[in-house]
């Protein structure tokens, strides 16, 4: 449904169902963010950090000291 189609509908309804509207996508935005949905609770995942790489740290700085000359 194009976005003018569903402008036309919400501007018919009045101000308390406009609010309950804005509730309901609200809490379908939040369901979507949940993580859990994404991600299984039974299984491991990689987590990189900078901890052991000393190398990748000079890389990236003889990098930026390329960049400043």
């Amino acid at each position: 449904m194009p976005l003018a189609d569903i402008e036309e509908e919400i501007s018919a309804l009045t101000r308390f169902e406009k609010i309950l509207l804005i509730e309901k996508i609200t809490k379908m935005l939040l369901e979507e963010e949940n993580p859990a949905r994404y991600f299984d609770s039974r299984k491991s995942y990689p987590l990189f950090t900078p901890i052991n790489q000393e190398k990748a740290a000079a890389q990236l700085q003889q990098f930026l000291d390329q960049q400043k000359s």
